[in-house]
């Protein structure tokens, strides 16, 4: 079965139902405490545009269940249980590939310590996904701390019995008669206290509320000891801003990336009120876009240049009754590659994280792509291409979609190909095309 508890953990795919209460568990369908469901079913959707649904109320028989939905990751209910969701990359059960293909997407697009994730060992991968996330983290600070914590000068005020430093000359006048033996006094101080050691500080406390696993919470101790004298961030912003570059803390590089991803954890907008727990949940649509674009790019011959979410063209303009000629309506597609010195458009691609199917080619199915889709592809084609060349849509590869889809035709001049970007072994042949293009475009 796909179910994978560790005490209070259960481990879905998206897609997957919730069931209130009882003990049914199978690939597709898991059970959860009833205090649990009934807290998603009143926090997981969205109160407002901005935010995205977690689930989808289903029928269920007779009763109700919640599909999981748009977001992998972990969640932790007031309750105490934990829902692990990973992403659904095959019809098969196969919880440790989808732990590996995940890691592997979160350790690229956040710039996590790659090699790491792609050794890691089946008794890791039979961790929860968070456990394991905790453990790396933890490594990297122990590499860190290893190597040497960073020091260096800051401004201290204070009151002492002798002097130091530099005489503070107005506030030890005008101090009182009774206190004349003490100096006002402004000295630098060597100290570990410093904006990228308080931000570790800051993500190791956060890390030990959540990990219960006995081999994290040993080193992260440890660890917690050796930060003993510094103290927490008061404001992460600041800290990230005022992480320095210098070549002394090259050390501390891979260990940012994890502090990123810890203190600002994301999670639905509709999740994040008053609960403290667990929410490290990453949404699937814009994880799936930003992995492809990042392969996509390091595939790219060096006169080619790759840009996201371009927003150069838009759909209409307009000149008010009053006013200057307006664009209206940005549009933005996912990935535009031109090429560096004419800045010319060679083709424009957009990820779709949904599953179409390659059987059903029918005018009625149309493989379930949906037609707004179509409509989008139209007019990045007429925008950015000027009505000539080829648009792209990417959508995950599975059992049911494994081969690139015969072409489809707007006109003479434009067409869309529909391509499948296998996660597992990062295969698509929108990886190779590029050593075509140029010659097409001269």
């Amino acid at each position: 079965m796909f179910n994978r508890n560790h005490g209070s953990v259960i481990a879905v795919r998206e897609f997957d139902l919730l069931l209130n209460g009882g003990d049914k568990s199978s690939i597709d369908c898991q059970s959860i405490p009833s205090k649990a469901f009934e807290w998603l079913l009143a926090n997981g959707q969205s109160n407002n545009q901005e935010s995205v649904d977690l689930i989808k109320v289903k029928k269920q028989g007779r009763s109700i269940a919640l599909q999981v939905i748009n977001y992998v990751g972990v969640l932790e209910t007031p309750c105490g249980t934990r829902i692990e969701i990973l992403p659904k990359i095959s019809e098969k059960e196969d919880n440790q590939t989808a732990t590996k293909v995940l890691l592997k997407m979160l350790s690229t697009v956040h710039k996590l310590n790659m090699h790491r994730f792609e050794n890691s060992s089946l008794q890791t991968l039979n961790r929860p996904l968070f456990e394991i996330l905790i453990g790396y983290f933890l490594k990297d600070v122990s590499d860190v701390i290893k190597k040497g914590i960073r020091s260096q000068y800051t401004r201290a005020q204070a009151r002492k019995p002798y002097l130091k430093g530099q005489l503070q000359t107005s506030k030890q006048i005008n101090q009182r008669p009774g206190c004349l033996n003490s100096f006002h006094i402004a000295y630098d101080e060597f100290s570990p206290n410093r904006a990228e050691n308080r931000l570790i500080r800051s993500a190791l406390s956060q890390v030990m509320k959540w990990s219960k696993n006995s081999d994290n919470l040993r080193l992260g101790s440890e660890l917690q000891f050796a930060l003993d004298d510094i103290p927490h961030s008061g404001n992460y912003a600041l800290d990230f801003r005022q992480w320095s570059k210098e070549r002394s803390l090259v050390h501390y590089c891979t260990v940012r990336s994890w502090c990123e991803l810890i203190l600002s954890y994301q999670s639905p907008v509709s999740l994040s009120g008053g609960y403290n727990g667990i929410s490290m949940l990453f949404p699937m649509e814009s994880l799936f876009e930003r992995y492809v674009a990042i392969r996509l790019r390091k595939s790219l011959q060096p006169s080619l240049k790759l840009k996201t979410q371009a927003s150069s063209c838009s759909l209409v303009e307009h000149t008010p009754r009053s006013g200057k000629p307006q664009e209206w309506f940005r549009l933005k597609p996912d990935i535009v590659v031109s090429e560096m010195k004419s800045h010319e458009p060679l083709y424009v691609a957009d990820t779709k994280w949904k599953r179409i199917k390659e059987k059903q080619a029918t005018a009625k199915q149309k493989y379930d792509i949906s037609q707004s889709d179509m409509y989008q592809m139209f007019a990045y084609g007429h925008k950015y291409l000027g009505g000539k060349g080829v648009v792209y849509l990417i959508y995950p590869a599975y059992e049911h979609f494994s081969e690139s889809l015969p072409s489809f035709r707007f006109d003479e001049n434009l067409s869309v190909r529909v391509l499948p970007y296998d996660l597992s072994s990062d295969k698509c042949d929108l990886l190779g095309i590029e050593m075509v293009l140029p010659e097409l475009s001269s």
